[in-house]
């Protein structure tokens, strides 16, 4: 159905009204509330047209009407199409390079400031390393059949992980593999590196092919942090039912559901999700915006906000943006 110019005004009212009001109002409060040209009676009419056509719903504690997650969807696809986002300053203060500040704990930064500022629920993804650059890689024998590997990326950020082998290797097998990698692939992805493997000494091939494959499947795991779970408990939709927010609680604290959702959202530049667009049981009633960072023009991580359907989406998309030019520049300007 298209909206005639009247039904657009009507629509965008009430759903701003809805974002910054956090309530309902009644024709005649949001005629006058907006300076509308049209009486209130009129109002009621194109109100009603809009909830038969699945855009607004009616309330059961007053006598206003809501937007639905379609009409908020409208309203927002509308507003953002020329939507500049500006950069918050809150973020200038988190330090690019610092060698006294680990990666893991410059990306925490970023997530408690989003909490902070949004008053939400942030949700931020760790880097792909799959799919960036190696600069030096370090295979050290941590055990039988286990192997912890040191990858540092092009960026100078470092990533570790145990890999677990059937074959046990010994520790001058994993030097020499390890300066084998570091001086012929400086400068490729794991991925390149696990396709051009083919083409290394025969009896040791099978090894360490299975090698750099296992730290590939585990680079491409992505790891998710969250923060401002203790949020859900000032939205007036679900302050006073207490059996859905200990679900809400737990979907939420369930780290596959939300790697389930990064992978949903990774490959989109910006998206906006809310009520059934969620891909996860128990969150239809709120809503969720997020940004991929990048490296080398490549989707490697999420940042995200979810928070009340009614939230102030383009509030949280200028925090959001504001958080992910921080993240692009700790990655491509040297961790």
């Amino acid at each position: 159905m298209t909206l005639d110019e009247r039904k657009v005004l009507v629509l965008s009212v009430i759903v701003d009204n809805y974002i910054k009001n956090k309530q309902p109002a009644g024709s005649r409060i949001l005629t006058r509330r907006y300076s509308l040209n049209f009486s209130p009676a009129t109002m009621r009419n194109v109100m009603l047209d809009l909830e038969e056509s699945g855009y607004l719903m009616h309330t059961h504690t007053s006598g206003g009407k809501i937007p639905t997650p379609k009409g908020i969807k409208f309203y927002l696809d509308m507003i953002f199409e020329n939507f500049n986002p500006k950069i918050r300053k809150e973020f200038e203060n988190i330090p690019i390079m610092n060698a006294l500040t680990t990666f893991d704990e410059k990306m925490n930064a970023i997530l408690d400031t989003v909490s902070n500022l949004s008053e939400q629920i942030s949700v931020l993804s760790l880097p792909d390393f799959s799919k960036t650059k190696i600069k030096n890689l370090q295979f050290i024998k941590m055990g039988e059949g286990k192997v912890l590997t040191i990858l540092l990326s092009d960026s100078n950020i470092m990533e570790t992980k145990i890999i677990s082998l059937e074959k046990d290797l010994k520790e001058g097998e994993l030097k020499d593999f390890s300066e084998y990698i570091t001086n012929k692939y400086a400068g490729y992805t794991l991925e390149e590196i696990n396709e051009d493997l083919r083409t290394y000494i025969l009896n040791k091939r099978e090894t360490c092919d299975s090698l750099v494959n296992k730290l590939l499947v585990e680079t491409k795991k992505p790891k998710v942090m969250i923060d401002g779970i203790e949020n859900i408990f000032k939205y007036p939709q679900l302050k006073d039912d207490l059996q859905k927010l200990k679900k809400l609680v737990k979907t939420l604290e369930d780290k596959k559901k939300l790697l389930e959702l990064i992978k949903n959202v990774m490959n989109n530049e910006r998206i906006i999700l809310i009520g059934d667009e969620l891909p996860l049981e128990d969150l239809n009633e709120l809503g969720f915006i997020s940004s991929s960072y990048q490296h080398n023009d490549i989707n490697i991580g999420v940042v995200g906000i979810m928070g009340p359907i009614n939230m102030d989406y383009p509030e949280m998309l200028n925090i959001i943006e504001s958080a992910k030019k921080k993240i692009n520049d700790i990655i491509n300007r040297g961790g």
